[in-house]
């Protein structure tokens, strides 16, 4: 019997799937090709073993994760804009945990496709941000800021099983980055 070939999207997308359903920390190989109904041994042809396996997850994660921050924006503007992408990164966060975990993956160098993916997230905050009124350092600055402060308090909330109001919590997060980094005064010489 003829081994059964799988593309690369198949692979991805099997991944995906996995690591959404059985989180990304416990992604496997192995996983992956039950997932397909292949032999392991088969994935061998797209990926460089494991690390490869979550580089691709990570990639596609990130740019899945960049894409629904990107639609949330479309007909928004300024603070509505924010909010908008900030409400997205959390619902992609939620229903995608796998795929956000991913994301945390650091790239193998700052010319892999996950450094561009990571760019690439970063550069929305920054489009929303300029088209605020920010110069262009300062609006890298914000959106890295917001950026990093959204993602650590999802991954926080992500590890705790409390009852915590974590809804409250996150506007009050937002609204404290909003009047921080749109405050004239908070820029000190950088």
């Amino acid at each position: 019997m003829p081994k059964k070939r799988v593309s690369l999207a198949a692979l991805t997308s099997a991944a995906i799937v996995v690591a959404d359903r059985e989180g990304f920390e416990t992604l496997t190989l192995n996983g992956v090709a039950t997932e397909l109904g292949v032999a392991a041994s088969t994935l061998h042809s797209h990926t460089d073993g494991l690390d490869g396996l979550k580089t691709l997850v990570a990639v596609a994660g990130t740019r899945n994760l960049t894409e629904a921050i990107r639609n949330s924006a479309i007909g928004t503007s300024g603070l509505n804009a924010l909010t908008a992408m900030a409400t997205a990164y959390r619902t992609f966060a939620i229903e995608h945990p796998g795929q956000f975990a991913s994301t945390l993956l650091p790239p193998r160098s700052d010319l892999d496709e996950l450094a561009t993916a990571n760019a690439t997230l970063i550069e929305v905050f920054v489009l929303v941000y300029r088209a605020i009124g920010l110069e262009d350092k300062d609006a890298r600055l914000a959106a890295r800021a917001m950026r990093s402060a959204i993602h650590g308090f999802l991954a926080l909330q992500r590890t705790q099983a409390s009852a915590s109001d974590h809804d409250v919590e996150y506007r009050y997060l937002l609204d404290a980055l909003q009047r921080g980094l749109l405050d004239p005064t908070h820029v000190a010489d950088h």
